[in-house]
């Protein structure tokens, strides 16, 4: 890989390591923290420094982790930020992190950029002499990994020197972006979330699982940009991890997102090792990941092992047709889970 400038090891060290317990792992694994797009990057570029000691994950997983790969969002995956990513790994592998396996939780964009990350990583860190990290699993909340048409909407407009400043700026106005130029370099990792191009990054298969968490909630007028269900950022058939991305209504064609059995839009297919597990009908983009109980969660697949061993208490509800305030007929959920947060489910069923 292509050097990047300095940074002293004290540095990747400190910016690294977060808990040091037995409190801090997922099913007996150290767990490593991968945070989202950071829209004020791009306006204010960071230094590698401080991209490597901010923290940008809720409070519930930094409590619960032994390390975090920071990365800048003004970079793009395939240059700066594997790079800076590939300089703090090289620190995990020396202090012997992964040793007992790692489990990686990633928000957003952390599902692509490690996506990029763990499909070189074992050639790049045997080529610095090191061990490769041991990734046991990846568990991606509200992931991007498929693009997102928010970000494919910003790049067509600001590359089109035809559309109308008026244009521009609304559509800057949603994004709290500068599009007032014709070129994109300014737009760093928005241009590789764009659909097409997130989905020809690092697409080859491997043997590390990819856990899914999706919401569907937030902003309605969000929604309307976005073909299918989403979280007000990032559409279904990226969080779900379907293998096309044409606009699905659900990460299952057997259950909704507000838990009921029924036939619905659901993916046609699912990338390799890619496991939808959990959905919350009303979390939005912020709330998969956050503390945040946002009402039921259901589920698509339960009762098995990859990686980890997924086994959630599971209950069923049946709402009578006369109840026409109510969405009606049966629904499955996770046993409790209206009084949770989707991180709080995970996290307690994965350690049980």
């Amino acid at each position: 890989m292509k050097t990047i400038k300095k940074i002293t090891q004290a540095a990747l060290v400190a910016g690294s390591m977060l808990a040091s317990s037995a409190f801090a792992q997922v099913a007996g694994h150290n767990v490593i923290l991968v945070h989202g797009f950071q829209m004020d990057d791009l306006s204010s570029k960071p230094s590698d420094e401080e991209v490597i000691h901010r923290q940008l994950i809720p409070e519930y997983w930094q409590q619960r982790a032994e390390a975090r790969l920071g990365w800048n969002s003004a970079e793009r995956v395939e240059g700066k930020i594997s790079e800076l990513i590939f300089q703090q790994a090289k620190q995990l592998s020396i202090q012997g992190t992964c040793s007992d396996g790692c489990v990686i939780v990633t928000h957003s964009t952390g599902d692509l950029v490690m996506r990029y990350f763990l499909a070189h990583q074992e050639m790049w860190l045997q080529d610095a002499g090191l061990q490769p990290l041991d990734i046991v699993a990846v568990l991606d909340f509200a992931g991007a990994g498929g693009g997102t048409e928010l970000a494919s909407l910003a790049v067509n407009v600001a590359s089109n020197g035809s559309v109308p400043d008026w244009i521009k700026q609304a559509v800057a106005g949603v994004f709290g972006l500068s599009l007032s130029s014709d070129d994109i370099s300014d737009l760093g990792v928005l241009q590789d979330l764009d659909v097409s191009a997130a989905r020809n990054l690092a697409m080859m298969p491997n043997d590390i699982p990819r856990l899914r968490f999706s919401g569907s909630g937030g902003n309605f007028l969000i929604h309307q940009l976005i073909p299918g269900a989403d979280d007000a950022v990032v559409p279904a058939h990226s969080s779900c991890g379907a293998s096309s991305p044409e606009g699905i209504d659900s990460c299952s064609n057997q259950v909704s997102y507000s838990g009921k059995l029924t036939s619905v839009n659901g993916p046609d297919g699912l990338l390799f090792n890619h496991f939808p597990v959990l959905m919350s009908k009303n979390a939005d983009h912020g709330q998969v990941i956050r503390d945040e109980a946002t009402g039921a969660v259901t589920y698509v697949n339960n009762n098995f092992s990859a990686g980890l061993d997924v086994d959630f208490e599971t209950e069923g509800k049946r709402v009578p047709w006369w109840q026409v305030w109510r969405e009606t007929g049966r629904f499955q959920f996770i046993k409790g889970s209206d009084a949770k947060s989707v991180s709080a489910l995970v996290y307690d069923n994965l350690n049980e």
